[in-house]
């Protein structure tokens, strides 16, 4: 028979908590070492049991204090295997979890069977991401792929612009028109609407509230606003 696999479940709905840990135990290969209701007691239990999975529901003393307690078990010890309970699969929180050091992020509502072989696959290192949280991850990873995308586009522009041309696009940032802009700076109006021009020309946009939505959009105002201009 191969190693038993140790597990702490922390659940803090009582009930919960006695039916998972009934049904860990009548599995040849799960032994419940302990079974906890806090977070707290999670932390206190963990150095003498040492166990080799943890079953931990995310919402105990608070809504999310399971992933804090993820990350502090993650950080001491990092060899614990950390498989979610929850009642909720917001994107925000599934993400959270990931990066708190979970190796999975099972449902409640999902079967003892798909729990079983979580706690099963998480030992054994190879813990699929469940299909609602998969789902997740790569809408994620897909948004940072276009941001790092949409960084490099408006670096790469942003660098070919002159100081007057950062001059004018700071103003219009802070909400000016053309106009205003050339009575600001005391300049023509032409000379006003060559620099927007340019400007657009080099972020190879054709509307001037375009180039300004994205530079919010990627929280860069700050860097325009800081950068070097006449």
């Amino acid at each position: 028979m191969d190693k038993v696999i140790s597990c702490i479940i922390a659940e803090d709905f009582p009930e919960l908590n006695k039916i998972y840990s009934n049904i860990l135990n009548h599995e040849a290969d799960i032994e419940v070492l302990s079974s906890v209701f806090s977070g707290a007691e999670l932390l206190d239990v963990i150095p003498e049991n040492r166990p080799d999975v943890i079953l931990m529901d995310i919402e105990m003393e608070s809504p999310t204090a399971g992933i804090s307690y993820c990350r502090q078990i993650s950080r001491k010890y990092p060899d614990v295997k950390v498989v979610f309970l929850t009642g909720h699969e917001e994107e925000e929180r599934i993400i959270e979890a990931f990066e708190a050091g979970a190796v999975d992020y099972i449902l409640k509502t999902d079967s003892m069977y798909d729990i079983i072989s979580s706690i099963r696959k998480a030992y054994n290192h190879e813990a699929p991401i469940h299909s609602y949280a998969a789902r997740t991850i790569r809408r994620k990873m897909q948004e940072i792929g276009r941001y790092k995308e949409e960084l490099q586009h408006f670096t790469r522009a942003f660098m070919l612009l002159t100081p007057a041309e950062v001059g004018v696009l700071k103003l219009l940032l802070q909400g000016y028109k053309q106009k205003d802009i050339a009575d600001k700076k005391h300049i023509e109006l032409v000379t006003v609407k060559t620099h927007v021009g340019r400007i657009l020309k080099k972020f190879g946009s054709h509307r001037t509230r375009d180039v300004i939505s994205r530079i919010r959009e990627l929280d860069l105002e700050e860097v325009v606003m800081e950068s070097a201009s006449t």
